[in-house]
C-alpha cells in the first residue's frame, strides 16, 4: 500500500512540475473521437494528428500530437497558457487523459 501511495505520488508530483505555468480551464466526459474520412467512435484512443474529440457537452477538440492509450468515457482535464510569438498574442491548449498529455486546438 506505501509503495502504489509513493508512485501515485511520484507521478503527481511529475506531472504538476510539467504544467507549472498552465491554467486549468475545464474538465470534461470524453464522448468518442473521429478520424478524417472514417466514422465516428465511441471510445477514447488517444490523439492522432487531426483527429476530432468530441465530448460529452458537445463540444471538441482538434489533436496537434500523436500518443496511443484507450479508455471509454474518460475525463478530460484542459488545460491553456497564453504565450507571445513574433509580437502576437496565442493561447496554447492541452488536455491530459489519464495520466497522459497531448496537445489540441
Amino acid at each position: 500500500m506505501m509503495l502504489s501511495t509513493f508512485l501515485f505520488s511520484a507521478d503527481c508530483t511529475r506531472m504538476l512540475t510539467s504544467n507549472i505555468g498552465w491554467t486549468i480551464i475545464e474538465s470534461k466526459t470524453i464522448e468518442g473521437y473521429k478520424d478524417r474520412g472514417k466514422p465516428k467512435k465511441n471510445d477514447f484512443e488517444g490523439c492522432d494528428y487531426d483527429r476530432v474529440i468530441y465530448f460529452m457537452d458537445g463540444s471538441a477538440v482538434t489533436c496537434s500530437s500523436y500518443g496511443y492509450s484507450y479508455s471509454y468515457m474518460p475525463t478530460a482535464i484542459i488545460l491553456g497558457k497564453s504565450t507571445t510569438y513574433k509580437g502576437k498574442d496565442y493561447t496554447l491548449y492541452k488536455m491530459i487523459v489519464e495520466g497522459d498529455e497531448y496537445d489540441i486546438q
